[in-house]
């Protein structure tokens, strides 16, 4: 019976190698496992903070973008309310000439028209006394029908009329008046 024991002792002992190999080995797989994992998990996480940091930079250029349009829009309304009243104040300082100095503009502008026969002017109830002369003076015909317009004149050949007031003008010159300003000004 001694020999079953030492049988059956040997067989425990082999079998008991053999877990600590098997074991031994299914611990390495698993280290082997845990440690891929690991450095998969790290190989990730540094991805994605790699996206979060390029997100980050993305998300902070289109604010700083944002913001600088913002502000040229802001300046660029500015300088518009500035060319703005610019005009208004030349339209207005034009407008409150003394009457030699006003005349004389006036006169100026005359002197610019195709000088063709039977052109009337016509001018504000205000200027028609102060513009008489220097209409004359040019060899046009003072219409005695008045406008409502703040300064200048209209021209009226038979039935078509040009406005050279000061408020038409400034219309149709606006574009070319802001830029010679803006290059003044700014």
């Amino acid at each position: 019976m001694n020999d079953g024991k030492i049988i059956i002792d040997r067989i425990m002992q082999e079998a008991d190698k053999e877990i600590q190999v098997i074991l031994g080995q299914g611990k390495k797989e698993a280290d082997a496992i845990l440690k891929a994992a690991q450095e998969k998990a790290r190989k990730e996480k540094e991805s994605y903070r790699k996206r979060a940091e390029e997100e980050a930079r993305k998300a902070h250029a289109k604010e700083v973008s944002g913001a600088e349009m913002e502000a040229k829009k802001s300046l660029l309304q500015e300088k518009q309310a500035i060319l703005s009243e610019v005009i208004d104040e030349a339209k207005t300082r034009l407008e409150q000439l003394p009457d030699e100095e006003y005349a004389k503009v006036i006169g100026g502008m005359l002197d610019r028209l195709d000088p063709a026969e039977g052109k009337e002017i016509i001018v504000s109830e205000k200027d028609h006394s102060r513009l008489a002369a220097v209409i004359a003076e040019k060899g046009l015909v003072l219409s005695d029908e008045t406008r409502e317009i703040d300064g200048g004149f209209i021209v009226k050949n038979g039935d078509i009329e040009y406005n050279y007031s000061f408020e038409a003008i400034i219309m149709v010159e606006k574009e070319e008046i802001q830029q010679t300003a803006a290059k003044i000004l700014f």
